[in-house]
């Protein structure tokens, strides 16, 4: 089974039987490559060899109408596209697909490429461009390194579009290529990773592996004319900066807060409450609470995500089963995990010493790989040792009497920045004969006129032990 499908558009390229050899000298796996000629013949002619298909289009198409007609003559499971000048790392497709998510795109470390020689420049590497709000171009920027430094794994913004990996299925599911509104040529890694992020996906820096790219002379370049240039621009501006693409499940703005400050756009704070409103259709003038439907417990974590949340604060670990689902659907979070293992003397509720030992002994070994910080102890024990307004959000859920969850409430929404979110477990509205949780919460927000307070889907069970709903609101 052909395991990645290798597209290589190619117009006039003196290095495209370079490439294809390096390609398949270097894989590890499977795979296949498919070479497009768009208007042109390769000289020298390809070598034959089973693993590579050359398909020719006898006037040129333009680079995203190529990519496109490989794509859908590809059979691998993976789908990968790169320019005709390019040398790579050994291995590099295992890297790839071991780092890769259903929803991901993927971009190795890119190098220079010494084209006589044939190797990489070590010393000339680059890794991270942001989107320019002038003409949604990507630009270097060098300087976002320092942010994200000892990180394998890195979210990308954008890339320099000369080498990008997913699954063949995301490709289609993204569309394809746009070679009608947006031409034949440029832009075509914003539009890559736009679609990705704006759909709900994600695109990631691989730096256990690389490529060398041979960047041509501006007199090499293939450009389309003036006037199609500017109205692949006026297009790609109208769509992305007015979210308008049908299937953005995440508007522009939260691109921008996500990696703000970025170069050339004004850092706007993004509107949480905005955001669930549009995001989920709810109306926020319903009598709270008010329930998201088909959101579970593991649901509000992927919304923590998409609202960029990087740190945040469990309030009653225990198992640390809850942390570690978190943690499984919010990239790079960094969390607080607040739990005594004690019996408090005010709580007629008794696990003993030996029962605490062993929460806690399960707790840090299914948490031990993890951006983890243990506070042990009391809320009133450790509250002073995280500084307030600093936390994205908390998610509490210590005991469920009224007074100690008045308690937390009270002294861990502190904590919680302005726009971020108060959250925890267990809001048994519809049962009367439980109702400690849910009207301590009420009753705080009652206090403090907080509106609108939202329950997620107690139906949607993801994970084992989730089967009531958590609460929360919008600080």
């Amino acid at each position: 089974m052909i395991m990645i499908s290798v597209i290589i558009p190619a117009y006039k390229e003196p290095y495209l039987q370079q490439t294809i050899d390096s390609l398949l000298k270097s894989a590890r796996g499977k795979i296949e490559v498919i070479a497009v000629l768009d208007g042109c013949w390769p000289d020298p002619i390809i070598k034959d060899d089973p693993r590579v298909h050359l398909i020719h289009f006898p006037e040129p198409r333009g680079m995203r109408t190529a990519i496109n007609a490989g794509a859908k003559l590809a059979k691998g499971k993976y789908l990968m596209k790169c320019d005709a000048h390019c040398l790579f790392a050994d291995g590099f497709d295992e890297v790839l697909k071991a780092d890769c998510e259903p929803d991901w795109t993927v971009v190795p470390t890119r190098y220079s490429l010494d084209s006589n020689k044939w190797e990489r420049k070590i010393d000339k590497k680059y890794e991270f461009e942001y989107i320019s709000s002038d003409d949604l171009k990507g630009k270097r920027w060098p300087e976002y390194a320092k942010r994200v430094e000892g990180q394998e794994i890195v979210d990308l913004m954008t890339s320099q579009g000369s080498c990008w990996f997913m699954y063949w299925e995301r490709f289609w599911e993204l569309e394809g290529l746009d070679d009608i509104n947006y031409g034949g040529m440029g832009r075509e890694a914003q539009e890559v990773c736009l679609k990705t992020w704006l759909s709900g996906g994600r695109m990631v820096l691989n730096r256990k592996t690389w490529y060398a790219h041979w960047s041509k002379s501006k007199k090499d370049i293939r450009f389309s004319n003036r006037e199609t240039k500017a109205k692949s621009v006026e297009f790609a501006k109208e769509l992305w900066m007015h979210d308008k693409w049908p299937k953005a499940t995440r508007k522009l703005q939260w691109l921008i807060d996500k990696f703000a400050p970025v170069p050339t756009w004004e850092s706007k704070p993004m509107n949480t409450k905005e955001y669930i409103k549009d995001r989920f259709k709810v109306c926020d003038k319903k009598q709270s609470p008010i329930m998201i439907p088909d959101m579970g417990r593991a649901g509000l974590y992927r919304l923590f995500a998409e609202l960029g949340f990087k740190i945040g604060c469990e309030v009653g670990v225990q198992r640390g089963r809850n942390a570690w689902v978190m943690l499984q659907n919010i990239p790079d979070l960094k969390l607080y995990l607040v739990e005594p293992y004690a019996d408090h003397p005010s709580n007629k509720r008794k696990w003993g010493e030996k029962n605490h030992a062993k929460f806690k002994k399960q707790a840090h070994k299914r948490l031990i790989n993890y951006n983890v910080e243990w506070l042990e102890g009391f809320t009133e024990e450790v509250i002073n040792k995280i500084r307030d307004g600093s936390l994205d959000f908390v998610y509490i859920d210590g005991e469920h009497t009224y007074d100690f969850v008045m308690i937390d409430l009270i002294l861990w929404s502190r904590k919680v920045r302005k726009g971020g979110i108060i959250s925890g477990h267990d809001y048994e509205y519809w049962k009367p004969h439980q109702p400690k949780v849910s009207r301590a919460v009420n009753d705080y927000c009652s206090a403090y006129g907080i509106e609108p307070l939202y329950i997620t889907d107690k139906r949607m069970k993801e994970y084992a032990g989730d089967t009531t709903a958590s609460w929360f609101w919008v600080k």
